[in-house]
């Protein structure tokens, strides 16, 4: 109760961005952006500001070399950023680094060479680039300032003190813009789904892995189980991931684990239905809710793919887990599986999922870890 005094005060006071780069923007009334990275949240702001602003260079040591451009701008090394920095009192620099390392080198680098910069999170919210954005990289903000007192009720239903730690952090990140949070709370990746620590896996769990992308959380648990388990359902709509799943399957052919892995390619929602559909492969493929996929996909549910008893559920679907979850009700009300959801695609994941699965079922424990030095793979735990 009293974090969330404080907490409602600070979403309140916080500044989303520094001094300098206010400054910079009084100047300027065209400011020059120079991107940090050539990830996705780089493409992301560059969609975002199309049209508005100009992105004139993007940095990176290991690319540019090559000759090679991102989101329409030349790569440049960190030796002339600060070169053209020092000459242009307009430039502003986007960090869109991923991992803790390469965000750290660049914040450090722009401190000490006094080049005002933001992180992405800083640059979407003052900007105000949610309407332009994908919405798995939106600034949360509103929404926890509107919801404050049900995620303090949240707060209290989860299982453990390792739950309610995860969730501050990862509330006060998306508050703050401040990364530093996730580094006191983040798990390994390798921790996901099947090594939280909340409970323990059986011999003959029967997983539906939803979103089984190139097969990892599969992989996880033939590791996690020794191969002692009775059947992984990969369902995965995305067509270029699927030629991968296929070879997994095949290469257990006549193994211990011949027979116990199926692979059913759609995406499963509320109901059946036929969608548009982002096939990028890997991870991010997903349901084209503005109609302007490159590709269509089958839609199903949970309910009826099944032909058996699931003791794991799983969904890391691109925002599609709420409807998927719906598209669950009778496994989750009459076997009471284990459900491993994914809760950063939509600013309002962490509230709507847990709300849905206590109406189906009011007796699981709800825990809830964070797998990434970043802002992806927070996961509900329903155990």
């Amino acid at each position: 109760h009293n974090f969330f005094i404080y907490f409602k005060l600070c979403v309140r006071l916080s500044v989303a961005t520094s001094e300098q780069v206010l400054d910079t923007l009084d100047k300027n009334l065209e400011p020059k952006f120079v991107l940090l990275g050539t990830k996705d949240f780089g493409s992301a702001f560059a969609s975002g500001i199309l049209g508005k602003y100009e992105i004139i260079y993007v940095v990176d040591d290991f690319k540019s070399h090559k000759g090679e451009r991102f989101c329409g701008a030349n790569i440049i090394s960190t030796d002339k950023f600060i070169e053209i920095s020092k000459k242009d009192s307009s430039i502003i620099a986007v960090n869109t680094c991923r991992f803790d390392y390469s965000r750290r080198y660049f914040e450090n680098l722009c401190r000490e060479q006094n080049i005002p910069s933001l992180n992405f999170e800083q640059a979407i919210r003052l900007f105000k680039l949610n309407d332009f954005i994908d919405y798995r990289q939106s600034d949360w903000g509103p929404v926890i300032l509107e919801n404050v007192e049900k995620f303090s009720l949240l707060a209290e239903k989860l299982s453990d003190q390792y739950s309610r730690d995860t969730l501050y952090s990862v509330l006060l990140f998306h508050i703050t813009c401040d990364p530093e949070w996730y580094l006191n709370i983040a798990k390994p990746y390798s921790s996901l789904y099947f090594r939280s620590g909340l409970f323990s896996l059986s011999q003959n769990e029967r997983l539906v892995d939803c979103g089984a992308s190139i097969g990892e959380s599969t992989s996880a648990l033939i590791d996690a189980t020794g191969g002692s388990f009775d059947h992984s359902w990969m369902i995965e709509p995305d067509k270029y991931n699927i030629a991968t799943l296929v070879n997994m399957i095949r290469k257990y052919k006549a193994s211990q684990l011949d027979g116990k892995i199926s692979l059913h390619p759609y995406a499963v929602g509320e109901s059946k239905d036929t969608l548009e559909f982002n096939h990028i492969g890997w991870h991010g493929g997903s349901i084209a809710y503005d109609g302007k996929g490159n590709g269509k996909v089958q839609v199903d549910t949970i309910d009826s793919i099944i032909n058996d008893r699931p003791t794991i559920i799983k969904m890391d679907i691109e925002g599609a887990e709420l409807a998927a979850l719906k598209g669950a009700s009778e496994s989750i009300k009459v076997h009471r599986p284990k459900l491993l959801v994914s809760a950063y695609h939509r600013s309002t994941d962490l509230l709507q999922i847990p709300e849905l699965v206590q109406q189906y079922r009011d007796d699981y424990k709800i825990g809830l870890r964070h797998h990434t030095e970043d802002r992806w793979d927070t996961c509900l735990y329903f155990y």
